[in-house]
């Protein structure tokens, strides 16, 4: 396939055949999944997905590959290419409400702005390529220089494990970055924004304490910021790093009722 490949959409092709089986393996789906990707590419994954898979719908922006992707669409009648922006869409338009996972090499440019709008629509499992540096953020555990708001926001809804670290001589052209893959297993809880509002609060400042980021960012009286922690059976110099996603969770609903 000839393809000029652009920057703007990060594109990098898997080219390695056991890393796709691998991935789609380590997904678990089965014969009864329905399956959303993201970022078809030259539709590698795609395929093994639809071998697998009882149903697939395959997101692509770059409408150059069109052609190429609807010949291999012709070979599978549980594949379904959708030439659209995954960011303007929405999910429900295509799944109807039925339960789905999600497999994909994500773009890289856009990744957590894609996870972030997976998250809201509670699939049952996810499955994704990322930057290494993203899939070490996200599956950060406490009290590590990697764990943030994102680590949070990701723990609070799913389990998070490493599947798969992905040399970046694995993809072409070749990438200036190692990658990831990454499987979430979805809870089935909805998180609020309200809740990832405030972790972006929490984790303002990470040199700072977690009572200045609530007193300067959330609104709340120090004494009060510092009570919550006392309560909580948390240092009240803690940083933000230092607690876990559930104790950001209890933190959170008192913090809320101090300030109603």
């Amino acid at each position: 396939m000839e393809h000029i490949f652009k920057k703007k959409y990060g594109q990098n092709f898997i080219r390695d055949q056991k890393l796709l089986e691998a991935i789609v393996v380590g997904s678990g789906i089965s014969g009864d999944s329905f399956v959303i990707e993201i970022g078809a590419g030259a539709g590698a994954l795609s395929e093994v997905l639809a071998q697998k898979a009882k149903a697939v719908i395959s997101f692509e922006i770059d409408t150059d590959l069109k052609e190429h992707l609807q010949n291999i669409e012709k070979n599978y009648n549980n594949l379904k290419f959708v030439f659209e922006d995954f960011m303007k869409v929405d999910i429900l338009k295509y799944t109807g409400g039925r339960p789905f996972c999600v497999v994909a090499n994500l773009p890289y440019y856009i990744t957590t702005a894609i996870i972030s709008k997976l998250i809201d629509y509670l699939p049952q499992s996810m499955t994704i390529m990322v930057q290494k540096e993203v899939a070490d953020r996200i599956s950060a555990p406490p009290k590590t220089s990697a764990y943030g708001a994102m680590s949070v926001i990701c723990q609070s809804v799913a389990s998070v494990k490493t599947l798969i670290n992905v040399p970046r001589s694995f993809f072409y052209p070749v990438p200036d970055v190692d990658s990831c893959v990454l499987h979430f297993d979805f809870y089935g809880n909805k998180i609020e924004k309200e809740f990832v509002d405030f972790l972006h609060i929490c984790f303002a400042a990470k040199r700072k304490t977690l009572v200045n980021n609530l007193t300067n960012g959330f609104g709340i009286k120090k004494n009060d910021a510092e009570n919550l922690l006392i309560e909580l059976e948390i240092n009240k110099n803690a940083r933000a790093e230092e607690l876990s996603a559930k104790e950001f969770k209890k933190l959170f609903e008192m913090a809320k009722e101090l300030k109603n």
